[in-house]
């Protein structure tokens, strides 16, 4: 019973002017939302990388010091959100890096429901209770919106980014469970250059990876091509050959979700993970598949926010990570280093 539409025909009541939820004032990088990427450069300088999303927007990473990093995310030279880690505290105000949900609590309350009026459809969606604790939304009342991201460290969460966003990136990708109408979503861009795009974004995925191996102290993950391959590989045969590691019902909800019928993500259960690996004999190696990814740092960052995900991408041990994408497809692969035999060339 997880059709929500019962759910929605209750919370339809209240007239689209009561706002369920209160803004706060806008501040820090808040102000950038909307505005153009010429005047942000005049403050923050010329980024490092540009390259196309593929999905209607153009991502600029800014490399500051190796303690910081800045993402911002321009659709026709506008600014529509600023990805941000780091150690500096003015362009975040009134949040702080390392606050916890406590010190939080006394600037803004955390809303669980938000109901948003967008092209004169009225779009609803409420925070779990992982979403509250790991990634709470706050809104502004210039209209824009933050996502607060903590992690778990010493088994207290503290903030570790931010990621200010307008309406419509908010909307399109849809970081909440949907509780009335329906997502906008990305369009694919029509003449987008996808094997150049694919490499930049496991290019810009692996330097998060390592950037978040650092923030935990942990040691770098190896990046070998091998094991790169293989993740690639993985990638390819899943979506060329789905039904052989799907049961129907599970490739028909994939199928679902890939059209837009169907709102949400699409991840690989824990047996399906071992029967793709089964596959390709890498027994010692851990996979995870998701779907859509539109915005790869915003996804590693809410993997890295969500408890169990962190676990799994941040082990004590050094291990090899692979990450593959094919447009809104992507796969990490971690293979433990201690039990890499040469046998495993044999196959």
């Amino acid at each position: 019973s997880s059709d929500p539409s019962n759910k929605s025909e209750i919370r339809r009541d209240p007239p689209a002017t009561s706002w369920n939820y209160e803004p706060i004032a806008t501040d820090g990088f808040a102000k950038w939302i909307g505005q153009k990427i010429t005047d942000f450069e005049t403050v923050y300088g010329d980024p490092e990388e540009v390259y196309s999303s593929g999905f209607s927007f153009v991502i600029h990473q800014y490399f500051i010091d190796d303690q910081t990093y800045l993402e911002v995310n321009t659709e026709g030279n506008r600014i529509t959100s600023i990805k941000f880690l780091g150690k500096e505290n003015t362009d975040i105000a009134p949040f702080q890096f390392g606050m916890t949900m406590n010190e939080l609590a006394k600037i803004t309350m955390i809303y669980p429901n938000f109901t948003l009026n967008h092209d004169g459809k009225i779009i609803a969606f409420e925070l779990m209770e992982d979403d509250m604790n790991y990634r709470p939304l706050i809104a502004f009342d210039n209209g824009t919106f933050a996502m607060l991201f903590f992690s778990q460290k010493k088994g207290e969460s503290s903030l570790y980014s931010v990621m200010y966003l307008d309406k419509e990136t908010l909307l399109k990708l849809e970081p909440y469970q949907l509780t009335d109408g329906v997502s906008s979503r990305f369009i694919t861009e029509e003449d987008a250059d996808w094997e150049i795009i694919n490499q930049n974004k496991q290019e810009q995925s692996k330097n998060l990876f390592q950037f978040l191996r650092h923030y935990d102290r942990l040691p770098e993950f190896i990046l070998d091509t091998k094991n790169q391959m293989l993740g690639e590989q993985i990638l390819g045969s899943f979506f060329s050959k789905t039904e052989d590691f799907l049961t129907t019902e599970r490739t028909q909800q994939l199928q679902r979700i890939q059209s837009g019928t169907k709102d949400g993500r699409f991840t690989l259960s824990r047996s399906e993970m071992e029967d793709v690996l089964k596959e390709f004999s890498a027994t010692t190696a851990s996979v995870y598949l998701e779907l859509p990814v539109y915005d790869p740092t915003f996804t590693i960052l809410t993997w890295y926010s969500t408890p169990y995900l962190h676990t799994r991408f941040m082990h004590q041990d050094p291990e090899s990570l692979g990450i593959a994408f094919s447009k809104e497809n992507v796969v990490v692969l971690l293979q433990k280093l201690e039990n890499k035999t040469e046998d495993s060339d044999a196959n």
